[in-house]
Parts: structure tokens; sequence; C-alpha cells
């Protein structure tokens, strides 16, 4: 039997997700911190929003990144914009519905069961993010599948998630809050800065919210009961990355700890059954 280890222990990994607003993709200081990011922390899918440019710089970022698969929505002019790539040899994604607010795909590791992804940027119009809510709503009541959603939402919960508040603040807080309880989403918990949007550089002109936020329904919580969210340091952007992880993050010594094969393993009288079934 032949077996390639580095592929064989990339397999047991958990899938991983990112998701960044970049404020636009067109710099070298941009590239550089793309990726550093990657580099360090490795996720299977990646999703860039507020890319600012169209599809020929998407597919540059494609290469210089390694991942083979690459779905996206172009920015309209210089607004919006939302990139996913993922690495098709750990991970197969299927896009199912496109939206310049969205993108909504099936994403499982090969031979595992599927589950279903909403990358969200939100418009910075509310009345376009109504529209967003809608779409959504319905996407909810018409698929009883495993779901979760991540992204800018551009829309805050609590009076805690922004540094200043105002009367139409609190009602689209309203809002967005009876949204989420119409379609019965759960936030999944997070670590890091209570805020990933931030602004000016004296106390008089500093604003700072929490724009991003991954959430699920029960069917998908069920599934992944230990799900966590790491809002990672901004670079290059107003916007901190956030980093999904469905099956919790790993202990340091564990993210450190060297794969190794033991060659007893082959021994075993269902270790080809094990291998074809998970690799």
């Amino acid at each position: 039997m032949n077996v390639n280890l580095a592929n064989l222990a990339s397999n047991f990994l958990p899938i991983s997700c990112m998701i960044w607003n970049v404020q636009g993709t067109g710099s070298r200081e941009f590239m550089s911190a793309l990726k550093e990011i990657v580099r360090v922390n490795k996720p299977n899918v990646i999703t860039l929003v507020e890319t600012h440019m169209g599809g020929a710089q998407a597919i540059k970022i494609a290469n210089i990144i390694g991942y083979s698969g690459h779905t996206r929505v172009d920015a309209q002019g210089f607004s919006g914009g939302i990139w996913i790539y993922w690495r098709s040899e750990l991970v197969t994604v299927e896009p199912i519905h496109k939206h310049n607010q969205y993108i909504t795909m099936e994403i499982k590791r090969v031979g595992d069961i599927p589950w279903y992804f909403t990358a969200v940027y939100g418009s910075l119009d509310p009345s376009k993010r109504q529209e967003l809510w809608r779409e959504l709503r319905d996407y909810a009541e018409n698929n009883n599948v495993p779901w979760m959603l991540a992204g800018d939402f551009n829309d805050t919960r609590f009076r805690w998630e922004r540094s200043a508040s105002c009367a139409e603040t609190t009602r689209r807080s309203a809002r967005f809050n009876e949204w989420l309880e119409d379609i019965r989403l759960l936030e999944i918990e997070f670590s890091g800065a209570s805020h990933t949007w931030s602004r000016g550089n004296s106390v008089t002109t500093w604003q700072s919210a929490r724009l991003y936020r991954a959430l699920c329904n029960g069917d998908w919580s069920l599934r992944f009961p230990n799900a966590s969210v790491k809002h990672l340091p901004a670079i290059q952007s107003d916007h901190c990355p956030i980093r999904i992880a469905p099956n919790g993050f790993a202990p340091i010594s564990e993210v450190n700890r060297p794969f190794r094969f033991q060659a007893a393993w082959m021994s075993h009288e269902k270790f080809r059954d094990f291998i074809e079934t998970k690799w």
C-alpha cells in the first residue's frame, strides 16, 4: 500500500474558515499581509469581502496563495466584492447561490456529510440589508440543513458592540435581533477583541463596532457543539479577520505536535477500510 503521509495527516485536520474585509486587494502591502495570514492560520476556506476589484486580481490571488478552488461575486464599480478560495485537495465546495451581499455553498471534506455555509457582506445601505435579511430568511424557511453564516453584517445587536449609539442604530439593532429570532439563529462563541472594526487616531475621532459575527441554526450547532470563533488582530485594514473552527481550536501543544505514522497501524485488520473511508 502506498500511503502519502502528508496527505494522510492533513485529512485528519478539521475544516477551518476565515473571513476578512480587506477594503481593497490592489496593494502590495495587502498581498504581503494576506500571505502571512494564510501561512500562520492555514484556513481550508478563506473569504475576502469588499475587494473593490474584478476577476483578474482574484485569479492572481488564487495563484499566489496556492488555493485551487475559487468562486466569487465581483465588486460593482469600486463597491463590494466577495471572493472565496478553498484548498480543493482537502475540502469540496459547491456554490449554490451568489448575490452581491452573500454566497451560499455546500461544504464538506471528501467522503464526509456536507453542511452549508453562507459568506456575508452586508451592504452599508440599510434598505439593501433588508433585502439580504429577506433572502436569507427565505433560505432558512426552505432548507432544513446544517447551516452556518459568517461575515461582515454591518449591523450590531447590543449597545456594547459599538463605541457610540443613537436612536437609529438602536432601531437597526432591534430589527437585526428580530430577524435572528425569526429564523432561530444562534451566535457562535468568540474570543479576541470585542469589536472587529475601528477607525480614528484620537479620542475625538475614534469609532469601533462588532460588525463581524458567525451564526448557525440548531442543526449545525448540534453537529458542531465545540465550534468557536477567533477575532484576529487587524492588519492592513480597519477590519479584523475572523477565523471559524467548527470543531474548536486545538490547544497550542497539539497544534505544534508533529504528525507521526506508526508502522504497526498497517497490521490492524481494519486499517485499509479506515484509510479508504477517511482518506
